[in-house]
């Protein structure tokens, strides 16, 4: 059977993203439902003459839940009588248990749930550890001793499981202190319930069967019953290779799809995950299904004769003491299904239903759940009639329940759980529902894999309404692929940190419709991967939770945007790192003193210096020298010159010189320092502080992180884009002076929509404003064919003139380090031309290998120049050999074993979703620059009315102390701000440093601005002498003469389009990839 969407299970979730999909006029859709019924774990059932629910209870919250948005309307909500103050707690010697205690375990809970967010946010143990901790400062104040202390020790074991209860846990131990806290609950009433009917009018509901039966939706006649999925093979080529998905049933019945929705529970996630999916799932979706969690809590039902209970929204609470709990005797038949009774002390107590003034309703949790689902039910009425004659029959005259029934979500193997909540696991494994949540793209770059169900929601899991969310949001999601134009204010392009930056600025600024596209996919152990992040890529290197950088490495300095953001969320690590540490071996493994080379450090450092002084200047030189490998070379020649050294020293600070030049080649990602330009060199600044950062859990993280915080639909994975179409001129030099004028005033047009994006897939945006993000490589390759009209000639020289080439990382792998464990490293020093006619000699562009602070038996290479390009045309196999023979020759060990893993970038050859190129790393600062006049200056077109059509603006890493042009999230705020009315803008949310926005030549600049160049020159010479902090140097883009300018007013520009690398609005002092 072929389908275009294939949805499998028929909960609340799947159901849900039907309805929205029939809604959005997507009708080709199947629903394959595992049981005999719709609902999933919700499952309203008749008992004793009244509605039950087996599953989902109660509506929790009224605000943002969606649930209660569309029930409550139709007044189909009541309050549920259940009432804390008429709790009765009882001890298991059947003596009614003080209420000012019980009371104080009550606050307790309350406490946690409710009080408690900031202290569990930073609380590094589990919930239980956090209850231990609570009840132990409580047991410290209070004073408690003797059976005060017995009493509330009891109670404390009665927290522990009814918290468990609420998280879904088989243990409070399990659940995440930490992760606790991401649930957020909705305002409002937390324990409403249905007036008739119980949780499966909520299907009613979403099918619109309520309030009109004639306008149902028809979803029930898409359900296939009895429909168990035994395999899904999701990238499967058919003959006509457009990549559908085929999916098994057990009974052998096959269905091909374009996408398929899966809303199984996470506990057949878990259990199938390995079996179920072809080829595997990546592995982080697998390391998400494994380190979040499910547990079991089921549901007792005991139908009385009559109420034997003295009021409705009464509460039975049972206390063990701990003689009890160890004395508990295991002396019935069902021995034979493990534990005993022992399943009754997880029963934490029977409390009253609305639908029935007879039945009680009982909880049990964990592994105590599963004991129960397996026993007979005449064995569970009769141990729930004891455990009640035991702790409440001293109290009140209980007669014999004459019916039970039970849940058994644990053992059916259509859920294998209730639902889920954040493990301690999670925590260690650092992963989220997002992750779960994020779709799996085949190798066409198709999204044919999409998860909803609870588990997958951010914070409202482990409800029905977060449920329902979900189905929502995959729904959308595939509503989005096929819709037709989408108007909105913003496009950006590219989801690396840059587009999450303006995606961020902007919804903090009130912007909401926006759309994010997002056009990268990797291939991760053979996975491919949709996702956001661009030059930011960490994989998992274990099932343990380990993970390498593929991009960007670290944080430099505390004084910018992403340390703030990492420090906020508690992403960063204790582990500082470091670079060039370890041995400088040659090649016949003598080792050269650490004296010898830190003295060539110094000096390198000392020339380094001069080229940064270069940069404040700002013109008055006329001779500054070439580029970089030309001023370094020649300065250091003139070092040795002045020294008294033999023959064999000055070789040797030559082939340490050698070893520098390949370091900076790798930390400017340019092929040879030759192409550096000198001039511009300094403009980089280190921001202060700690360096060398990691993160917990990978670069990653701070990624997921921020694209955790986007709404829902906005982010749109496997977008490349076609075309841009745009419709504006460029400025000439003649109309310079004018300039300033022309941008003064509010002159944009809301409901214009000036720029239309298409997509390869057909779908396109037409907005007022485009933020394009992708970076300088995959202009180059391509702005001759994605934009119509051409981009100016100006902006074509920039774009073809700057700099950008590769580095690449190499990670050996090995089962055990054969190095000793004060090694920090192995740095090649080679002999001049060595290894140049080898049939490995693309080695000799490595600088060495570091031992990686998070793995004790991980070797990291860096590599640059054209080495870094040969190496991606070699297999795995091959590069481990090569290094290994590298290996054995500096340190002269022939026992060193091949690694068991290689690892390794391939920036150049990594495919994409499309047929182009993939950047390179990141960009530097060309020596001819200047003499052609391609600069970033020039990367700005202007319509003829004088407003910013197109910028594109690289200089984002020369200017990390100060925005170019302020914050651009925050420019197209204050455009949206004035067209509300606003006069003017808020001159304090400006910033002065700005780059100017004209094409005109440097020397025309420098005459129209000369008092401003001569301050500039002075304010930052000052800033030099204050800050007297370490300079790093990073690949800039090229620079001209006048980029420095301060032009205040032209600050306050209005614009109906900027196109631009939104990096600095997060990342103003953090190279991309690579060692920054």
């Amino acid at each position: 059977m072929n389908v275009k969407v294939l949805i499998v299970g028929a909960g609340v979730a799947g159901v849900a993203a039907a309805s929205r999909l029939l809604e959005k006029g997507i009708s080709d859709i199947v629903i394959l439902e595992a049981e005999d019924r719709i609902g999933g774990r919700v499952h309203s059932t008749s008992f004793g003459g009244c509605t039950i629910d087996m599953g989902g209870q109660w509506v929790h919250g009224e605000k943002d839940n969606v649930v209660f948005e569309m029930a409550s309307p139709l007044n189909l909500l009541a309050d549920f009588a259940l009432k804390l103050e008429l709790s009765e707690f009882f001890d298991s010697s059947g003596d009614r248990v003080d209420s000012e205690l019980s009371s104080k375990g009550l606050s307790l809970i309350h406490h946690i749930n409710e009080e408690s967010a900031e202290e569990m946010k930073v609380f590094p143990g589990s919930v239980g550890d956090y209850y231990t901790k609570m009840f132990a400062k409580i047991f410290k104040e209070e004073n408690m001793q003797g059976t005060q202390h017995m009493v509330a020790k009891s109670v404390l074991e009665w927290c522990k499981k009814y918290q468990a209860s609420l998280d879904g846990s088989d243990s409070c131990f399990n659940a995440s202190g930490h992760g606790h806290v991401e649930y957020w609950a909705c305002e409002g009433n937390q324990l409403l319930c249905w007036k008739q009917g119980g949780y499966n009018t909520v299907i009613d509901l979403l099918t619109r069967k309520l309030p009109d039966p004639q306008r149902e939706l028809p979803v029930t006649s898409k359900v296939l019953l009895n429909k168990e999925v035994s395999s899904i093979s999701w990238d499967h080529l058919t003959d006509n290779n457009s990549g559908q998905v085929v999916t098994e049933c057990t009974d052998g019945s096959l269905y091909v799809s374009e996408h398929v929705i899966i809303t199984t529970s996470l506990g057949v996630l878990k259990e199938r995950v390995h079996s179920m999916f072809h080829p595997a799932l990546p592995h982080f979706k697998i390391t998400a299904i494994k380190g979040l969690g499910i547990g079991v809590v089921d549901k007792i039902f005991l139908k009385f004769p009559h109420r034997w209970w003295p009021k409705e929204g009464l509460s039975l609470n049972f206390l063990w003491t701990e003689k009890d709990t160890h004395s508990f005797n295991s002396r019935s038949s069902s021995k034979q299904y493990g534990g005993g009774k022992s399943w009754l002390q997880d029963v934490y107590g029977f409390h009253s239903i609305d639908s029935s003034s007879t039945v009680l309703l009982g909880w049990v949790i964990g592994r105590s759940a599963l004991i129960m689902e397996r026993l007979p039910e005449t064995e569970v009425l009769d141990g729930c009639m004891e455990l009640l004659q035991r702790f409440c029959g001293k109290t009140y005259n209980i007669p014999k329940a004459e019916q039970v029934t039970r849940s058994s979500w644990g053992s059916n193997p259509h859920f294998l759980g209730c639902y889920s909540y954040r493990s301690v696991d999670s925590d260690v494994l650092g992963v989220s529902a997002s992750q779960l949540a994020s779709p799996v793209v085949n190798s066409q770059g198709k999204e044919v894999l999409l998860f909803a169900g609870e588990a997958t929601s951010d914070h409202h899991y482990s409800t029905v309404h977060g449920a329902i969310e979900t189905g929502f949001r995959e729904a959308d999601r595939l509503a989005s692929l096929y819709g037709s134009t989408q108007s909105c204010d913003v496009v950006i392009v590219g989801a690396g940190v840059a587009g999450l930056a303006a995606a961020r600025t902007l919804l903090h600024s009130g912007i909401h419709n926006c759309v994010l596209l997002e056009v990268h996919k990797w291939y991760i152990y053979s996975s491919a991967q949709c996702c956001p992040g661009g030059r930011i890529l960490s994989i998992p290197l274990d099932d343990e939770g380990s993970w390498i950088e593929m991009g960007a490495q670290w944080v430099h300095g505390e004084g910018n945007a992403v340390w703030e953001l990492a420090h906020q969320r508690e992403l960063l690590s204790d582990i500082i790192s470091a670079e060039g540490e370890g041995l400088y071996l040659r090649e016949d493994g003598v080792a050269i003193s650490l004296g010898v080379v830190q003295e060539v450090s110094g000096e390198v450092a000392r020339i380094l210096e001069e080229c940064e002084n270069f940069a404040l200047d700002l013109g008055a030189r006329k001779d500054y020298p070439c580029s970089i490998g030309q001023h370094l070379n020649t300065r250091f020649r003139d070092y040795l010159d002045h020294c008294d050294y033999d023959e064999e020293g000055r070789q040797q600070r030559l082939q340490l010189l050698d070893w520098h030049s390949r370091f900076h080649v790798i930390d400017n990602s340019c092929t040879r320092l030759d192409q550096l330009s000198a001039k511009a060199f300094g403009n980089y600044c280190f921001t202060g502080g700690k360096d060398y950062m990691n993160f917990k859990h990978g670069y990653s993280s701070l990624v997921q992180s921020l694209a955790d915080d986007l709404p829902s639909g906005m982010l749109r994975l496997n977008c490349p884009v076609e075309m841009v179409d745009w419709q504006g001129v460029s400025i000439g030099d003649d109309e310079l002076k004018s300039l300033s004028k022309k941008l003064n005033g509010a002159d944009s047009h809301p409901d214009e929509h000036p720029v239309s994006v298409t997509c390869c897939d057909g779908s396109q945006f037409v907005a007022r404003h485009v933020i394009l993000t992708c970076s300088l490589g995959y202009l180059k390759e391509n702005h001759r064919t994605m934009f119509r009209p051409n981009l100016p000639t100006t902006m074509v020289r920039a774009i073809e003139d700057m700099g950008f080439d590769t580095i690449n990382k190499i990670f050996l792998v090995y089962k055990d380090p054969w190095w000793s464990s004060d090694i920090r490293g192995f740095q090649l020093i080679w002999s001049q031309h060595s290894a140049e006619h080898e049939s490995w000699s693309w080695v000799r562009d490595l600088t060495g290998f570091d031992v990686s602070p998070n793995h004790r038996a991980v070797l990291l290479g860096w590599i640059g120049g054209r080495g870094a390009e040969v190496m991606e045309d070699l297999s795995e196999e091959e590069v481990g050999q090569h290094c290994t023979q590298l290996l054995k020759r500096f340190t002269q060990r022939s026992n060193i074993p091949l690694p068991s893993q290689i690892i390794r970038c391939c920036w150049v050859s990594s495919p994409l979703p499309t047929d182009l190129d993939p950047p390179p790393t990141h960009a530097f600062i060309v020596s001819h620059c200047g003499v052609n006049g391609g600069c970033p200056v020039n990367l700005y077109i202007l319509d003829k009315e004088g407003k910013l059509i197109l910028k594109r603006n690289k200089i984002d890493k020369i200017f990390n102390d100060q925005p170019v042009m302020g914050n651009m999230g925050n420019r197209i705020k204050h455009q949206f701000k004035m067209k509300r009315g606003s006069s003017s803008l808020n001159k304090s949310r400006i910033k002065n440093k700005a780059i100017t926005i004209w094409t005109a030549t440097p020397e025309k600049a420098k005459l129209e601005f000369e008092p401003q160049v001569k301050q500039e020159k002075i304010l930052k010479k000052e800033k030099l002498a204050e800050n007297k902090m370490k300079r790093k140097r990073a690949g800039g883009e090229a620079i001209s003469l006048f980029v420095e300018v301060t032009v205040t007013q032209l600050v306050h520009v209005m614009f109906p389009l900027v196109v631009l690398p939104a990096w600095r609005n997060l990342c103003s002092a953090i190279k991309l990839v690579g060692r920054r």
